[in-house]
């Protein structure tokens, strides 16, 4: 017959409990507040991140001048009140396809793109007059972009009996034929210059055709 001593030295028994990490209510409440401030940060950043997409110039346009993809870039900024409203956002369509649109004054590099800004071929309210300019009447860097007042007159070797008329006054510059016709031996250059369509009156067409025209450079 084998006695029974009864429990250990101490008199008790030891139960232990054995938790396990995961079930840990103190771990599980840690992931809650981690994935919690991560939310809470995403969205206040989310918010606080008020700029829009507009379009702007990579470089200089003149009026004119037919819209292209590599003028175009766009750029986040910040815009309040109704100044929003009057610039292209990158995810508004233009009023038309870009090769049927062009650039309607100047506008320098990094401007943001107005609503104004570009017009249609169809409705543009501008023109382009070729003037037939001789070695000497107009300056010799003349370029693309200056601003010139015409000026029609007695050329040389004709009777000086008509006074010098300003016909058009600050036009700009789209192209000069210097180089050309330097290469050809001309005397002669063409200049092709942006005119508003109520200027060009047929007086004015008429006198640049039959006078001497001069070119004087005003900007």
């Amino acid at each position: 017959m084998t006695n029974w001593r009864g429990p250990g030295r101490s008199g008790r028994t030891t139960t232990r409990l054995r938790i396990r990490p995961w079930r840990d209510p103190r771990l599980v409440l840690g992931v809650l507040l981690v994935l919690g401030a991560t939310v809470l940060g995403a969205r206040l950043a989310a918010t606080s991140d008020d700029t829009v997409e507009y379009w702007s110039l990579k470089q200089d346009v003149r009026p004119g001048d037919p819209v292209v993809d590599g003028d175009l870039t766009p750029t986040r900024v910040r815009l309040s009140g109704g100044a929003a409203g009057n610039y292209v956002r990158t995810d508004e369509e233009f009023a038309a396809p870009l090769d049927q649109l062009v650039w309607a004054h100047d506008m320098a590099s990094g401007s943001l793109v107005g609503k104004d800004a570009l017009v249609a071929r169809s409705t543009q309210s501008r023109s382009q007059l070729p003037l037939s300019v001789t070695d000497g009447a107009a300056p010799a860097d003349l370029a693309r972009g200056d601003l010139v007042d015409v000026w029609v007159g007695p050329g040389p070797g004709d009777e000086p009996t008509g006074k010098a008329v300003r016909v058009l006054e600050s036009v700009r510059v789209l192209q000069t034929g210097g180089e050309a016709a330097a290469a050809s031996g001309s005397l002669a250059q063409t200049v092709l210059v942006d005119v508003a369509r109520e200027q060009m009156q047929q007086t004015v067409i008429s006198t640049v055709a039959a006078g001497h025209v001069t070119l004087v450079r005003v900007s």
